[in-house]
């Protein structure tokens, strides 16, 4: 099913049954038509910067569009994951992509980026106020910012969100107070449904991963009591997914 908001965002809600055997990730998926729109507005010729790159996933999206005479950065704290993106690199014989330790959330992007500034930042399900900040600042007027962030329904059912999640209307007021003019709003949301309270206790947290996964989250003891009082339907996938372009100086 999909929406639109009077705001401009457009929401898109998916339901379908629980398959045997799923467990944690569904929540990162990246959303296709986002990307392609993030494609479509990149500069022509400009570098492009990754914040909470991971090992690289947005730099080699993008590799056709900025390589060959452009440039990637993916910034992230993880060093095992930063080495996995620059074998990768070198593998595919992308000189133009470096991968640096960053914290994206305190340090300051300038440090790291080459003369001339990135015509595209991208942060996906790396998003906070400090990160859109340090963004746009580092941005020239026109370019643009491509960001997705967890959103409020993520798992909403245990009544605990993410304290990453951001509402629509958060996500705006921060644009707005940066000089951000929206150009793609959009909220992608999957819902998993269960036929029993087994199906949940016993089938999707029979999986370690999925019960480590609850546990480090601090959400399982809630989990389990919704579907002990008869909840059948865990929300495991729900984004914010922006695009955003930086207005004149």
């Amino acid at each position: 099913n999909e929406a639109a908001t009077e705001s401009g965002w457009r929401i898109e809600s998916v339901s379908r049954a629980y398959r045997g055997g799923e467990g944690p990730g569904l929540h990162s998926k990246m959303g296709e038509e986002w990307l392609s729109r993030v494609r479509e507005e990149f500069p022509p010729g400009g570098g492009h910067l990754d914040l909470g790159c991971g090992a690289g996933r947005m730099t080699f999206a993008l590799s056709g569009l900025w390589s060959p005479g452009g440039w990637s950065i993916g910034a992230d704290r993880d060093e095992g994951a930063l080495r996995a993106a620059r074998e990768r690199a070198e593998k595919e014989n992308l000189p133009g992509a470096r991968f640096v330790r960053l914290d994206v959330e305190n340090e300051d992007y300038a440090r790291i980026l080459p003369e001339g500034a990135p015509g595209l930042i991208t942060a996906h399900l790396c998003m906070g106020a400090d990160i859109a900040q340090r963004a746009a600042a580092a941005l020239p007027p026109g370019g643009v910012f491509a960001c997705v962030a967890l959103h409020k329904d993520l798992y909403k059912e245990t009544g605990q969100g993410s304290r990453f999640a951001l509402s629509e209307a958060e996500i705006e007021k921060i644009f707005g107070r940066l000089g951000l003019s929206p150009v793609f709003l959009r909220v992608e949301k999957e819902t998993l449904e269960f036929g029993s309270e087994e199906e949940i206790l016993e089938g999707y947290l029979s999986d370690g991963a999925s019960l480590s996964f609850w546990q480090r989250e601090g959400r399982l003891e809630a989990l389990r009591d919704f579907a002990r009082g008869g909840g059948r339907t865990i929300t495991v996938r729900a984004q914010a997914q922006c695009i955003a372009r930086k207005g004149a100086a």
